[in-house]
């Protein structure tokens, strides 16, 4: 069996844990009777192994947490099972491997809870950068922010009132606490992160994370802002009680692991210390919301309450009438619904049959009759027939037929003239009655023929004009969609406390953001080796990390109004940024590169118009 690794020759963490945990596997399978809790403590520290050393464990967070849990839960059911045990002697050999496996587990389990501690922290102050600069507006629009108040501020007297001076104050103050803790967590998590020494060095930082956790979930750096005006302020006590880690790893008096008994009392402290660390990021939480609960910007629904309140009444306004008005408002409801069907149907329904029966069943509607046309003619060619026959009895057949394939009406029209000179006379005995049915008959077969050609001319241009017919509702309707969905996306806005609505609006945030995080690089790349380029303060660092943590976050949330090409370039240059194994030169130009290849970055749009107190 490999010895436990106790040398100081340097080594990274993951090896070091990797060969103790088979080591402790080992001892487990050996023998089950003379060393137990083995089994226990190589699970533990398998939960636990992971190292995570980028800058912002965001994508890791679910995961640290709920290392945590596990391990807790491992504990708690180690703990019950194992109050009956008997107390076995270790042999010298697997003191030394126990040993090894309970300080890598109290030093990992620290590791991650300053992970967690730091996680926790950047997401709770991710409000109050975006906080000051909307009080900073408001404190320069005097008017808007007293209307924002409402009218439960306004009742409030001057011991009562927070001023705009004061929130700002206390967020500014705040964010410069909370931002030197994160530096501080980052800081640590980096040194810890580093070739592993010894096991009394990792027992020392040990201890010195859990001095700093014990600053971190404490009201240091809290500054609730304080009430009144002037020289007069009172400030909310906090309410926040203060906790303590166990730090001895084994009992006192005691150099280490001889007996089961030692590692069942060390494996109940780290118990203790996750009951005592979940319990810290509750009450922290508690009493940090409660603190700065005033600071935070009301809703949208709050800032906007006179708006609210206008539709509010003109809705039971409208209620009301409807209400008193019942047999009005149904009348008004059954002629619009008419109306409405009317309109459908004479400029929806009956054109888009009419082009279905056209283009697809190739029907059309006809103005004429063919089969009386045509019975027309055989009958104006009857008629004309008799009356040559009648006045011309000596015509060839050849004549005959020419005169009635051509349907020609000069012989009509010839004898009508001869005739008209005896109009009176031949009106009763003569053939002017008879030749004028024959030009009524003629001028019948004119106008189906007429009719005929205006049936050909709207067969032509039917499905242009049923098209046209169309056109009424497709502007009526799409420009009510248009106004409702723009009426939608206003309101929503407007009442909606969603930070970015478009891909422009987030533009303008990741290039803020880009820039303030070359700002902090540009500040820290000074040297020329790696060692000199660390000079950032921890305020910087914990700034650094807050600017990270945004950008992560915020490209994850909004990542489906890009394209999916862009998504993916974008993560890339973001995992590059972020990672650690990057020098600040190398940072430098990964945010250069994200500025020239990635065009969203610069979409803009004109500024809209504003509602009134907007």
């Amino acid at each position: 069996m490999d010895q436990a690794i106790t040398t100081a020759t340097p080594t990274t963490h993951e090896v070091v844990t990797s060969a103790v945990i088979k080591n402790v596997a080992s001892l487990e399978k050996g023998s089950i009777d003379q060393c137990p809790h083995a089994n226990e403590l190589s699970r533990a520290l398998s939960l636990v192994s992971q190292c995570y050393s980028v800058p912002v464990p965001s994508n890791g967070a679910s995961a640290i947490q709920n290392a945590l849990s596990d391990v807790s839960d491992l504990l708690q059911y180690h703990r019950l099972y194992a109050r009956d045990s008997p107390v076995v002697v270790y042999t010298s050999e697997q003191r030394t491997v126990i040993e090894s496996g309970l300080r890598l587990l109290w030093s990992h389990v620290t590791t991650y809870q300053l992970h967690a501690a730091l996680i926790d922290l950047v997401r709770t102050i991710d409000f109050m950068p975006r906080s000051v600069v909307l009080w900073k507006q408001s404190r320069k629009r005097t008017m808007r922010e007293i209307l924002k108040r409402g009218p439960m501020q306004w009742i409030l007297t001057r011991v009562q009132q927070i001023t705009v001076e004061e929130r700002i104050r206390s967020l500014e103050e705040t964010l410069e606490g909370q931002l030197i803790k994160i530096g501080m967590l980052k800081e640590l998590t980096t040194r810890g992160s580093n070739t592993f020494m010894d096991y009394e060095q990792l027992t020392e930082r040990m201890k010195e994370g859990m001095t700093l956790l014990e600053l971190v979930y404490s009201t240091h750096g809290i500054s609730p802002p304080r009430k009144g005006h002037g020289s007069v302020k009172s400030q909310d006590p906090l309410l926040l009680t203060a906790f303590y880690f166990d730090r001895n790893m084994f009992d006192e008096g005691s150099s280490g692991v001889i007996s089961s008994e030692d590692v069942v009392n060390s494996l109940r402290r780290v118990e203790k210390n996750l009951a005592v660390f979940r319990t810290a990021q509750t009450k922290f939480s508690r009493c940090f919301q409660t603190a700065i609960a005033p600071c935070r910007p009301p809703s949208k629904i709050r800032q906007r309450w006179l708006q609210v309140t206008s539709v509010v009444i003109c809705l039971a306004a409208g209620g009301f009438w409807v209400v008193n008005n019942q047999k009005e408002f149904q009348a008004g409801i059954i002629a619009m619904r008419a109306m409405l069907q009317d309109f459908l149907h004479e400029h929806m329904i009956e054109p888009l049959q009419a082009i279905f029966e056209e283009v697809v069943l190739n029907q059309k509607p006809e103005i004429q009759d063919a089969m009386a046309l045509l019975d027309t003619k055989q009958s104006l060619r009857r008629m004309l027939a008799d009356f040559v026959k009648d006045t011309n009895p000596n015509i060839s057949q050849t004549d005959m037929s020419r005169i009635m394939n051509e349907m020609d009406m000069s012989v009509v029209s010839l004898q009508y003239e001869k005739q008209l000179a005896g109009a009176v006379r031949n009106l009763i005995t003569g053939d002017i009655v008879r030749m004028l049915l024959i030009q009524v008959q003629f001028i019948k077969k004119e106008l189906m023929v007429a009719m005929g050609a205006i049936d050909e001319l709207m067969h032509a241009n039917q499905l242009n004009l049923q098209i046209l017919a169309t056109i009424p509702t497709f502007l009526v309707f799409g420009g009510l969609y248009k106004l409702v969905t723009s009426a939608f996306r206003m309101i929503y806005k407007r009442m909606s406390d969603r930070l970015y609505y478009d891909s422009s609006e987030i533009a303008g945030f990741l290039r803020n953001n880009l820039r303030d995080i070359e700002r902090l690089l540009n500040k820290q790349n000074r040297g020329a080796v790696v060692g000199d380029e660390a000079v950032l303060g921890v305020r910087e660092l914990g700034f650094l990390i807050l600017l990270l943590h945004q950008l992560r976050d915020l490209f994850e949330a909004y990542r489906t109004l890009f394209e999916e090409e862009e998504q993916e370039r974008f993560e890339e240059d973001l995992d590059d940024l972020i990672g650690e194994g990057l020098l600040v030169s190398q940072q430098l130009a990964v945010i250069q590169r994200m500025y020239h290849s990635h065009p969203f970055l610069y979409n803009t749009k004109p500024n809209k118009s504003r509602w009134l107190l907007d």
